[in-house]
């Protein structure tokens, strides 16, 4: 008894935990819903045709547009590569000619696209808009300026049904990239990978894609938050937990028994069951002291764990067409 005693005057006296961060990958679900049954989708080239480019090596500051084709070509790629739809088809042949300027389609001819791809839903890539101008980046840490071009970019899509007469949906989506003014691209070259640029951003609304997240924990101190720390390492949250559940078994108050509250919620988070995770959250925010600097890391622990429990609703809805084996 007086050993235990001893080892535990130990653990307080040493538990001067620390923050550590946790990077995992997350399935993020998509912005839009479609049904189980439609399972084959056409990517189309409704961009407007593209005057003669400029020389090589030379950028045009202001609008631009990119290239129809690679673009198409880009998304109808990454959409494939998810593997959430049976299948991908795509016609790269522009719809718009010199004759015939961006106009949205009409119902006569997406009935007729569905028909010769055969495709459930059609999605018109109408637009990628590119803007570039001259800015000045300042890094204050290093008290200088960066010359740089930005360009942003902004896709539009349309996605059509054959039985309706008007879009499903309307996307669309900017971003901004910076270029050094020592390493520009040429139109030809800014074009193209504004496509692919296009292609990232429309996927990852259209279908469920994989983002990198980071989560807050309690780490060091006493022995078993080390040990803790190696269960964490090796994926072992179950292990984890009951480290830490004894640690808030043997305590009755205290920023030990918080934290050790706080870590067991984050280990049921990463098993799924948001409704124990939020069991242990609020234990942990009773232990709280007024004015402690751990008030705003449960608060924003507090937001994510709401969040994603609140996306992961909607994701069992998109992933059903698997059986939710994702």
């Amino acid at each position: 008894m007086k050993k235990y005693m001893m080892w535990a005057l130990a653990c307080v006296l040493s538990s001067c935990t620390s923050v550590r961060i946790l990077s995992f990958e997350e399935l993020a679900p998509a912005k839009y819903n479609f049904p189980a049954d439609v399972r084959t989708v056409a990517v189309v080239n409704n961009m407007p045709e593209l005057s003669s480019t400029s020389e090589k090596g030379v950028l045009t500051l202001g609008e631009l547009n990119a290239d129809g084709k690679t673009a198409a070509e880009a998304l109808a790629t990454s959409l494939a590569d998810s593997r959430y739809f049976y299948q991908v088809v795509i016609c790269d042949s522009a719809l718009c000619t010199k004759d015939k300027v961006h106009a949205a389609l009409s119902q006569e001819e997406v009935k007729k696209l569905s028909s010769d791809l055969g495709a459930d839903l059609i999605f018109s890539l109408d637009r990628v808009m590119i803007h570039t101008a001259k800015e000045d980046v300042f890094y204050p840490e290093w008290a200088m300026v960066w010359q740089a071009v930005k360009v942003k970019v902004t896709p539009v899509l349309s996605i059509y049904a054959p039985f309706r007469e008007k879009p499903l949906h309307v996307v669309a989506a900017t971003d901004s990239v910076y270029w050094d003014m020592s390493n520009l691209p040429s139109d030809k070259q800014l074009m193209a990978e504004s496509g692919q640029m296009a292609a990232s951003m429309l996927t990852s609304q259209l279908v469920p894609c994989w983002k990198t997240v980071e989560r807050s924990y309690f780490g060091g101190g006493c022995v078993e938050m080390r040990d803790a720390e190696v269960c964490v390492g090796e994926n072992d949250w179950k292990g984890a937990r009951e480290l830490w559940t004894g640690l808030y078994n043997r305590y009755k108050k205290g920023g030990l028994k918080m934290k050790a509250a706080y870590n067991v919620a984050l280990s049921y988070e990463m098993e799924g069951d948001f409704d124990k995770a939020e069991e242990w959250l609020d234990k942990a925010k009773s232990l709280l002291k007024s004015g402690s600097d751990d008030v705003r890391m449960l608060a924003l622990y507090e937001k994510q764990l709401k969040a994603r429990k609140e996306t992961t609703l909607k994701l069992n809805i998109q992933m059903s067409r698997f059986g939710n084996k994702f």
